[in-house]
């Protein structure tokens, strides 16, 4: 009886034995959940048929083929892309909502006093696809050949430089860089607040504007290509294929307008999910088909991956952040 019981007792140890080390196996090689099954919404966070909206469908057309899914492109535009944002920070962590965050969006809308999140940690960055080329241009029949020409007229010549932008130095960047080349150069332009990309170029070519502040487009390359528009300084972004001898504001000042253009999610995305689009995104970043569209659009094809996004979002946030400090604190000693 005692050796029956042993044989027993062994039997069962050795029972679970072979059940622990099922149990073991089947957690080592679990199967990741399928993703995805279904079409995923993108939020774009501007109307249709800008830059970033066709930038941004050029990629994630590409984008399907690697996912296995359809992307469904949503425009939501308003408050500088922080109303599209702010639908996808609240939507569901499943991987089937994402958006296109730009700069305004992520640097600029934090810091207004009706913005609908104050920093990004409702944020999943996962890759930055493009930056946009920003240029301060003049008229080919201008006398100012260079940057420094320019500078030296508009110190002689207080606020005679008309720049428009859009919106104004406390809710754009391009305003805000005004004000930081105001500041570093001791000099006064007069900013002419303007809606869109198009209307800036509308009033420059009419010579209601001194310079042309924005970025560069199929259309306004080929006034580049026409002499009658001159690059004298890059804002921002790489250079311009073929004008690759006009200095940057990086080059000249050590600072530049904040530059993104990139995918994420709400916050929480599980490490399958990103996996997957890490993985994919990646591939229609680089794909053929993407790269061309791109430069029919003439908008540089600029990747980075999550980390690389995340580290380039952090440090920046900071640095608008300190800007954003001292340009109140400005505007509070210019009231009293």
């Amino acid at each position: 009886m005692r050796k029956d019981s042993k044989n027993i007792f062994n039997n069962l140890g050795l029972l679970a034995l072979l059940l622990g080390l099922s149990m073991s196996l089947d957690v080592a090689y679990a199967k990741e959940p399928d993703y995805p099954i279904k079409p995923i919404t993108c939020y774009i966070p501007y109307g249709a048929g800008g830059s970033a909206d066709l930038s941004t469908r050029a990629l994630i057309e590409v984008a399907s083929k690697y996912v296995g899914q359809k992307f469904i492109p949503i425009n939501r535009s308003g408050a500088g892309g922080s109303l599209a944002a702010f639908a996808v920070m609240n939507s569901k962590s499943d991987g089937y909502t994402l958006g296109v965050i730009p700069t305004s969006a992520a640097f600029m809308a934090p810091f207004s006093e009706d913005a609908p999140y104050k920093d990004l940690s409702g944020f999943t960055m996962i890759m930055n696809f493009s930056h946009y080329i920003y240029l301060l241009g003049v008229r080919g029949d201008a006398p100012w050949k260079t940057w420094r020409d320019f500078i030296e007229w508009a110190k002689k010549n207080p606020r005679a430089a008309k720049i428009a932008v859009t919106g104004t130095k406390s809710n754009s960047s391009t305003g805000l860089f005004l004000w930081q080349i105001e500041k570093r150069e001791q000099v006064e332009f007069t900013d002419i607040p303007l809606k869109s990309s198009l209307e800036i170029l509308t009033a420059f070519l009419g010579g209601h504007t001194t310079m042309y502040f924005s970025t560069i487009d199929s259309s306004t390359m080929q006034y580049i290509k026409e002499g009658k528009l001159r690059i004298l300084l890059y804002a921002g972004g790489p250079k311009a294929p073929g004008y690759e001898n006009v200095a940057t504001a990086q080059e000249i000042y050590g600072f530049s307008i904040p530059n993104l253009l990139g995918v994420f999610g709400p916050k929480g995305l599980p490490d399958f999910v990103l996996k997957k689009l890490d993985d994919s995104l990646e591939k229609a970043a680089k794909d053929a088909d993407f790269i061309n569209a791109m430069n029919r659009m003439n908008m540089p094809v600029v990747y980075q991956d999550r980390a690389q996004m995340n580290k380039y979002v952090e440090k920046t946030f900071k640095e608008m952040d300190e800007i954003f400090k001292n340009l109140k604190a400005e505007e509070v000693k210019g009231k009293k």
